[in-house]
C-alpha cells in the first residue's frame, strides 16, 4: 500500500477557498524580487531550501528538498510576470547517475508553478497584481510536465493574499512590492519564509543511504544471505555509544519498495531511522526481494515471503556485533503492521512491536475502503452513482493484482497474529489516512489485550495521511502535491521516545 509516486507532484489543479477580498487595484509595474532563499518548515522542521535569483527576464532556483532531492530550474520571463520557456535538471544528493532534464515552453498568459518551487507563489502574486484584479484566475505551467493548472490569487489587503491550488491554499504575506515574506498552509503545519541567503552548511545535502552530515551515527551498507538463495541489501546505522546496542528491523508495505520506502524527497524509514537512532537505537532497513540491491524474485513475492525475510534480517541482526540480540524490535509500516506481528507471535525473543498505519480489519475490508474514500468526496456523484462506481473499481481492482496482492488479500484476519504478539506494542495511525481504516488501530490493540497482552498503546495523530505525511485530507492523489515530505516530526519523535522506554535500560 504504496502512495502515489513523487512524480505525481509534478501535476497540480486549481482550487481556494475565498478570504476576505479588496476591491480591485490598478495594475501595478512588476517588481525586481532579486535574490532570497525560501525555507519550507514542516512542523517547526526545516524541510526543503529553494535558493532564487530573479533578474527581470529570469529566473533561477535551486531547491534542495529533504536534503536529497535536488530541482534546478531556470525560467525565461516576459515583463508581465508570465513565464516563456523552463529548463529544469532533477537529480538526487550523491547519484552518480545522470540528472533528469527537462525543457519545455509554457505556452503564453501561463506563470510557471510547482508546489515544490516556493518562487512560483511569488510569482504567482507578482502576475495577480499586474492583473490588478480582487481576484485573478491564472493559468500555471508545470515545469516537469505538460499539464496546466489553475491557480487562483485573491487580494487580501495590500501586502496579504490567497494564493489557491487543487484544494489547497497559501495565505501570503508580501512586501509593498508584492515580493513574498512568507506563506503558510496552516491546515498542514507548513511555513515558508523568505531570508537574505542559506548558507551551504546550513542545509547540506544528505545521499538517501549516507549517514547524516552531522555525523551523528554511521550508516554501512550490508547483504544478508536469505535461506531461500537470495541476498537481502539494506542500511545498517549505529549509534555512537560503547556496549550493545537496541536494534530495530524497519519492514515495508504491500508495493515494491527499496529501503528508504520511498524515493527522494519521500523517505519515510530514512526519517524513522534517523529518529531511533539518534535515541540510541540501531536500524536495519533493507530493499524488499528483488528490488534496489536485493536480489531474488519480487513477481513471485508473497506476504508470506516477507514474513521469511523479516525472519532472515532479525537473524542477521542478533548476530552482529554491537548489537543485543535480546532488544530487537520490529516497525512495520502498512502492510508491514501485518508481517511485524505475524514474526513476533512466533518468536517470543522480540523485544517491541510498532505498527505504523498497519491493517485491524480484513484485507478486502481495507480494499474498499482505498477504494470509497475519493468517491465519498467527489461532489459530483450521487449516492446511487457512487455504489455503482465503488462496485465497479473494486471489482477491477480485485482482478487486477500481482502475487503478493493476492496473498494479502487472501490472508488470515489480522486478529490473528496479533492475539500471539505478547511483547510491548506501540499502535500508531493517521486520523486522515485514507488506505487504511482508522479504526484499526483500536482494533490491533483490542486483538493484542485480547491475547493477554497488558502493554499496548495506541496513538492517533491528527491530520497525518497513509503516507505519515502532515494532510489533513490524506487521499493519495493530493498528498504528493505537498510542498514538503518530511515524515511527521511529532510521530518520530513519539516513535523514538516510546522505543527508548521499552528498549533502553534507565
Amino acid at each position: 500500500m504504496r502512495p502515489a509516486t513523487i512524480a505525481a507532484a509534478l501535476v497540480v489543479t486549481g482550487a481556494c477557498t475565498r478570504d476576505r477580498v479588496q476591491a480591485a487595484a490598478p495594475p501595478m509595474a512588476a517588481a525586481s524580487c532579486g535574490s532570497a532563499a525560501f525555507m519550507t518548515f514542516e512542523h517547526g522542521e526545516l524541510a526543503a531550501v529553494d535558493r532564487v535569483d530573479r533578474t527581470s527576464g529570469r529566473v533561477h532556483t535551486r531547491a534542495i528538498a529533504n536534503r536529497a532531492q535536488i530541482v534546478d530550474a531556470t525560467i525565461d520571463m516576459r515583463a508581465d510576470e508570465t513565464a516563456v520557456r523552463s529548463s529544469v535538471v532533477m537529480s538526487t544528493a550523491g547519484d552518480p547517475g545522470a540528472p533528469v532534464t527537462a525543457v519545455r515552453d509554457l505556452g503564453v498568459g501561463a506563470i510557471y508553478w510547482s508546489p515544490r518551487l516556493p518562487s512560483s507563489i511569488e510569482q504567482a502574486v507578482l502576475r495577480a497584481r499586474v492583473l490588478g484584479k480582487p481576484a485573478s484566475t491564472i493559468p500555471g505551467g508545470s515545469p516537469f510536465s505538460d499539464t496546466r493548472s489553475d491557480i487562483t490569487v485573491e487580494r487580501v489587503d495590500a501586502t496579504d493574499w490567497v494564493v489557491g491550488y487543487q484544494d489547497k491554499r497559501y495565505l501570503v504575506l508580501t512586501d509593498d512590492r508584492g515580493c513574498m515574506i512568507s506563506a503558510t498552509m496552516p491546515d498542514y503545519g507548513v511555513t515558508i519564509e523568505r531570508r537574505a541567503s542559506v548558507a551551504e552548511d546550513d542545509y547540506r545535502l544528505w545521499p538517501p543511504y549516507a549517514a547524516p552530515p552531522d555525523a551523528a551515527y554511521t550508516a554501512r551498507d550490508v547483504a544478508i544471505h536469505a535461506p531461500q538463495g537470495h541476498v537481502l541489501a539494506g542500511t545498517l546505522t549505529m549509534p555512537p555509544h560503547a556496549g550493545a546496542s537496541p536494534a530495530a528491523v524497519l519492514i515495508s508495505g504491500l508495493s515494491p519498495h527499496e529501503r528508504n520506502g520511498g524515493d527522494a524527497p519521500w523517505m519515510p524509514f530514512r526519517d524513522l531511522a534517523d529518529g531511533l537512532t539518534r535515541a540510541g537505537i540501531a536500524v536495519l532497513r533493507a530493499d524488499d526481494r528483488g528490488v534496489g540491491k536485493s536480489t531474488g524474485d519480487q513477481a513471485t513475492f508473497t506476504t508470506a515471503a516477507k514474513v521469511d525475510d523479516v525472519r532472515a534480517e532479525v537473524a542477521w541482526l542478533r548476530a552482529q556485533p554491537g548489537i543485543d540480540p535480546k532488544r530487537i524490535m520490529l516497525v512495520g509500516y502498512s502492510e508491514g503492521g501485518l508481517v511485524g506481528p505475524m514474526v513476533a507471535a512466533d518468536d517470543p525473543a522480540i523485544a517491541a512491536v510498532v505498527t505504523l498505519a498497519g491493517p485491524g480489519v480484513p484485507s478486502n475490508e481495507v480494499a474498499r475502503y482505498q477504494i470509497e474514500q475519493p468517491l465519498l468526496r467527489d461532489p459530483k456523484l450521487s449516492d446511487a452513482d457512487r455504489t455503482g462506481e465503488l462496485e465497479k473499481q473494486l471489482a477491477a481492482a480485485l482482478q487486477d493484482t500481482s502475487a503478493h496482492e493476492r496473498s494479502y488479500l487472501a490472508a488470515d484476519d489480522p486478529a490473528v497474529p496479533d492475539r500471539k504478539v505478547h511483547c510491548p506494542a506501540l499502535i500508531i495511525q493517521g486520523g486522515s489516512d485514507a488506505t487504511m481504516p482508522v479504526r484499526s488501530a483500536e482494533r490491533i490493540a483490542a486483538a493484542m489485550r485480547g491475547g493477554g497482552n497488558r502493554d499496548v498503546t495506541v496513538r492517533i495523530f491528527p491530520g497525518v495521511s497513509h503516507a505519515l505525511l502532515p494532510d489533513p485530507r490524506g487521499l493519495a492523489t493530493g498528498w504528493a502535491a505537498l510542498p514538503a515530505f518530511l515524515t511527521t516530526p511529532e510521530l518520530v519523535d513519539a516513535v523514538a521516545r516510546w522505543s527508548v522506554v521499552k528498549l533502553v535500560p534507565r
